[in-house]
């Protein structure tokens, strides 16, 4: 799965969430939705919300004035410029990703991908192999004014394949790549494409079949390849030759510093004091950067964009924690919020604001989930540690305390690649039959594991979860309160920076946040397979990598599903980590937006941001 919530990280379709995105399928339905107006929120019935698009013709901004910027508060602040990287790959950095950045099809909320025709076009022309070819739009270019052409490409083939090795092995023994990507998933599979510079059309050959194909090239894909060669001491005359050429010859040499900036020369600083001079950030999408400060982002309207122009001419990204928003809200500061983890409390707030705010609950694809270093060298690579740790995990309690507020139905969630808003996660539970062996606290079988394990009692764990979210405190003390009772000790370590401290594995032993899904079936390989990019703690289990090589290549989702089933059964009887629940969704905007609506996948909120107004005065 690729994204993560809450600490909400992003593999988007990327992709990052980038088609690294989740893995949750969109099997049935994606869960009923409840609109609400806070003075009104009483008497709310479920249905199922209007589209967005249907939405922004109506209500709000239609037949008056509108403003010129709209304030749109992030739990996080956002990561990145380029969203496929390790470092910057998040749902936050998506959500800004979403406006400035553009790709050949988009997902919807229900799961189901849209061409972009806007962008370009697209057209599967072979089965065997399986071969896509892509045609740039006419006037597709960067912000900056450069055309969109077969660099680019070629940098994101590079970049997301992992075809450049350095020489160098991890610490399980895998080859490390000059690039360090959120996911290879799909790119791995595709031959290196062929082309000459400043070619506007290009082919994908696949060596294999890849399920998840036709969203590879979602947006935030395609980096400007002339920044990367520039800031990597190559030139980006015709039409980027010199980068072509080094990629082509795999020259080690000359791509290590074009990879050394496509890794983190894009990153932003945590807490966003300031971004990268915004020349190094040219958009492909209806918005472009133009400043931040103090945690403070702000978007305008890209002037080189030749698709349909954003309806409001700034948007304003506003850093904004967990327990402030709705006060935020309430005082006008910001105009729309997507909570990562919504409480009863958040709900009570929200409707005692009456008329001024508007919004939408529902179930959500994004899931809380505590993930252990089983490395060779991590606190958990004994089987009966992580079996000792499940056991005194009190994940009913985690439920009744911080989902069921806001949503009734909540429930331990038993799967890791499907959810209970899924219409097929009970019939692939009933497969599981492990699934519920830690359903209830057992203190004394995790005691009696720990022992058998012959580890120094009490055996600490260093427990990292996000600074910025008192929730996740909350969870590691409910979490302490039990399993010190069974011989470990937990030592709560917050982090400003959690996904780049879980990438440097001997600093943390266990981390807890939560993954977002996007409605794919193969994007959660890299989370568990053997040397997964998003693999962070190290996880091996041949069984496990066996079926997932086995369901990348199915390309009929139904029978990609049925495959899972084994390999859920696996990650229990080997544990990979502990699911807790999935999260209750909630959305919302000041009454004066227009356009916003509930997108229960990882792309969020700001998927339709270009299309919202907002009412002046």
């Amino acid at each position: 799965m690729s994204s993560r919530s809450g600490m909400r990280r992003a593999g988007r379709v990327a992709v990052a969430a980038t088609a690294a995105a989740v893995v949750l399928s969109a099997c049935g339905s994606v869960g009923s939705t409840t609109t609400t107006t806070s003075s009104s929120a009483g008497s709310a019935t479920s249905a199922a919300s209007s589209t967005a698009a249907d939405s922004s013709s109506s209500g709000g901004a239609t037949g008056g004035a509108t403003a010129d910027t709209i304030n749109i508060g992030l739990e996080q602040s956002p990561g990145g410029f380029n969203p496929n990287s390790a470092g910057a790959n998040s749902v936050y950095t998506g959500y800004v990703d979403n406006v400035v950045n553009d790709g050949f099809v988009d997902v919807q909320p229900d799961g189901s991908l849209k061409p972009n025709t806007a962008f370009g076009t697209y057209e599967k022309t072979s089965d065997d192999p399986l071969t896509v070819k892509y045609q740039f739009a006419e006037g597709a270019k960067f912000s900056d004014g450069t055309p969109l052409d077969f660099d680019d490409v070629l940098l994101a083939w590079a970049a997301l394949s992992g075809n450049f090795p350095t020489g160098a092995k991890d610490d399980a023994g895998n080859d490390v790549d000059l690039f360090t990507p959120a996911s290879t998933n799909g790119f791995a599979q595709i031959e290196k494409p062929e082309g000459k510079a400043g070619d506007t059309s290009f082919t994908f050959v696949f060596k294999e079949p890849y399920a998840d194909w036709e969203a590879l090239m979602s947006g935030g894909v395609l980096m400007p390849a002339h920044i990367a060669a520039e800031q990597g001491g190559l030139s980006a005359d015709n039409n980027g030759q010199a980068l072509i050429d080094a990629i082509n010859n795999s020259d080690t040499a000359a791509l290590t510093p074009v990879a050394t900036f496509w890794n983190s020369g894009w990153d932003f600083q945590p807490e966003l004091p300031s971004i990268p001079d915004v020349a190094l950030l040219p958009s492909t999408g209806p918005y472009k950067y133009d400043n931040a400060t103090n945690g403070t982002l702000t978007v305008v309207a890209n002037d080189q964009f030749w698709g349909t122009p954003a309806k409001t001419k700034t948007l304003v990204f506003k850093t904004v924690s967990a327990e402030e928003w709705v006060q935020a809200m309430a005082n006008g500061e910001i105009d729309a919020y997507d909570p990562s983890n919504p409480t009863q409390d958040v709900v009570s707030q929200l409707d005692a604001l009456g008329d001024k705010v508007k919004y939408e609950t529902g179930e959500s694809y994004s899931f809380s989930h505590v993930d252990f270093d089983s490395s060779p060298q991590g606190r958990f690579a004994d089987l009966r540690v992580r079996q000792a740790f499940l056991k005194c995990i009190p994940r009913q309690e985690l439920v009744d305390k911080f989902a069921k507020p806001v949503f009734d139905g909540a429930q331990i969630l038993n799967l890791h690649e499907f959810l209970p808003a899924q219409g097929n996660y009970q019939e692939i539970l009933d497969q599981v039959p492990s699934a519920k062996l830690y359903d209830t606290v057992d203190l004394a079988g995790a005691k009696d594991l720990l022992t058998q394990a012959g580890v120094t009692q009490p055996y600490d764990i260093r427990f990292i979860r996000s600074s910025a979210s008192d929730l996740r405190g909350q969870q590691i003390a409910l979490i302490k309160s039990s399993c010190d009772q069974a011989g470990f000790n937990i030592i709560d370590q917050p982090d400003p920076d959690v996904f780049t401290t879980l990438t440097t594995r001997g600093t943390w032993d266990a981390a807890v946040f939560g993954w977002s899904g996007s409605g794919l079936v193969a994007s959660g390989q890299s989370i568990y397979v053997t040397g997964g990019d998003q693999n962070y703690g190290g996880y091996s289990d041949e069984k496990v990598d066996s079926i997932w090589n086995d369901v990348v290549r199915t390309v009929d989702r139904d029978s990609a599903e049925e495959k899972k089933a084994p390999m859920e059964e696996q990650l229990w009887a080997n544990p990979y980590n502990a699911t807790l629940y999935a999260t209750p969704g909630l959305s919302a905007t000041s009454s004066s937006i227009t356009g916003a609506g509930f997108n229960p996948t990882q792309t969020g909120l700001t998927w339709n941001a270009e299309t919202w107004t907002k009412s002046a005065g």
